[in-house]
């Protein structure tokens, strides 16, 4: 294919008017009888205008060509720097591996051990580093809904992604997952019974496993045995929204004078008060009442 130098489309036609063209109109006009300068002129002009045209589309399919070929340069050299990537990615990967200590040993696989019967995933990092500090943490990450949640999150959240969080006098960075609760949380007092039942033993095994000291463990296990076997149980649903509301309510308090302790000390959680089980049976009873005259579902 002609190279073209200039663009057609920057080209001006001549002045085939003009003294500079009288012989080559004389040319265009020979052996003519009907000849004319003004015919000369025209065919000049048609000719040179059919022949820009021409060089119009050949430098069009030109650039058209030139496009193609830069772009294709263009994808070559992604494809290589992508394919770079990856070789440098599985060569991380391998020196990684090299310098593990224990990557390369044989797993334990024992031959013919079955599947466990159950399987059970603990709960999410951010409750239990919640039980390490000592703070108050929803007993929903302890059902089996919340640990099955948290092993989903944990499969998909990167280990690499930080935020930056005070720690006492200076910023440090943190893990993400660590750091902050994953989804909607049900609070305690939305528990079922059933819930906080199964939540409040694997609660329990996790603060001995986090070695709260002896008399908190002992308070947390007095408070749970004497609420799940109280009287209240017999008085059916509501009877159980009263111990859910206590449960959440007085553990909550708890932790907090844990954090800040009052002069005369923290009240005893281990003893069930009947006072403010009286006060939050009131308040039940009432809010069903309440509903019952507005012509609305209560919903304990």
């Amino acid at each position: 294919m002609v190279t073209l130098m200039v663009d057609p489309n920057a080209e001006t036609i001549p002045d085939f008017t003009s003294e500079e063209f009288r012989f080559t109109r004389q040319a265009v006009l020979a052996g003519r009888e009907d000849g004319t300068n003004e015919l000369a002129i025209e065919i000049l002009t048609n000719t040179w205008n059919a022949e820009r045209e021409r060089r119009r589309a050949l430098w069009e399919a030109e650039r058209e060509e030139r496009e193609a070929s830069r772009r294709e340069v263009q994808q070559r050299e992604r494809q290589a720097e992508r394919d770079q990537g990856v070789d440098e990615e599985i060569q991380h990967a391998r020196n990684s591996r090299a310098q593990s200590p224990r990557v390369n040993e044989a797993p334990n696989l024992v031959a013919g051990k079955p599947v466990p019967e159950a399987i059970e995933y603990p709960p999410a990092r951010f409750a239990i580093k919640k039980l390490v500090e000592r703070d108050y943490i929803e007993l929903s990450y302890f059902t089996p809904e919340g640990r099955e949640e948290a092993a989903r999150n944990e499969s998909v959240a990167s280990q690499e992604i930080f935020t930056i969080a005070k720690d006492e006098d200076m910023f440090a960075l943190k893990p993400v997952v660590n750091f902050k609760a994953k989804g909607k949380v049900t609070q305690d007092e939305d528990l079922t019974w059933e819930q906080l039942c199964i939540a409040s033993t694997n609660f329990l095994e996790h603060i001995v496993i986090e070695k709260w000291p002896v008399n908190m463990i002992e308070a947390m296990h007095a408070f749970f045995f004497h609420l799940t076997n109280h009287k209240l149980r017999n008085e059916g649903v509501d009877g159980l929204k009263v111990l859910i509301l206590y449960q959440a309510r007085v553990r909550r308090e708890w932790h907090r004078q844990i954090k800040n302790p009052p002069r005369d000390g923290i009240f005893d959680i281990g003893m069930i008060d009947g006072h403010a089980l009286r006060t939050l049976k009131d308040q039940v009873y009432d809010a069903k009442r309440s509903a019952l005259l507005a012509g609305k579902s209560f919903k304990a």
